[in-house]
């Protein structure tokens, strides 16, 4: 647990030091939209963000289609392990 605290560390320093080297003020342009005077660092650290953000959506819609074609299958089991219930055809989740 302590090497976790010291890595935490070291990559929280990694960051300051980062974020105080970059603070040239940068114009971001998007569409119709103009921002002037944010700090490069905060545009790249915003960008990581919304890129972590949008790959745990994405991580999660996967493993929660995954749980329910688990319990599809866990149903289908116990139906099968019923005598005499016919077991529902199954269907195929792609």
């Amino acid at each position: 647990m302590t090497f976790a605290y010291v890595l935490m560390a070291l990559v929280g320093a990694a960051c300051a030091v980062f974020a105080l080297q970059n603070m040239d003020p940068v114009v971001i342009r998007y569409i119709g939209w103009r921002v002037e005077g944010m700090p490069l660092a905060l545009v790249i650290l915003l960008s990581v963000l919304g890129g972590l953000v949008f790959a745990s959506c994405v991580g999660l819609l996967r493993r929660w289609k995954l749980r329910s074609r688990i319990r599809q299958l866990e149903a289908q089991l116990a139906a099968q392990q019923r005598p005499g219930t016919p077991s529902p055809p199954a269907m195929r989740l792609e």
